[in-house]
């Protein structure tokens, strides 16, 4: 079994970490997207989060669903051993 490592990337400043659980990567993301308090944005739920990143290879989600908003952060799920 391959070890899946999740990368959070942000929109505006590359790379903001590497996790090796998916909760944490998504809480990383949510609070880059929503600049720690921007109330009127709408952030894709955890669990639809899991479905779209669950069992796909190399696989990418942005967890606010608005392609205007500044700021977006992306989950990508990719091979521990595979560059990024």
């Amino acid at each position: 079994m391959k070890k899946i490592v999740f990368v959070v990337r942000g929109s505006e400043d590359g790379i903001l970490g590497v996790y090796g659980n998916k909760k944490m990567a998504y809480e990383e993301a949510v609070r880059y997207a929503t600049h720690g308090g921007e109330e009127d944005v709408k952030v894709i739920s955890y669990s639809k989060v899991c479905r779209e990143l669950k069992d796909v290879y190399n696989y990418s989600i942005d967890v606010v669903d608005d392609m205007y908003h500044h700021g977006n952060a992306g989950i990508h799920a990719v091979p521990w051993n595979e560059r990024w």
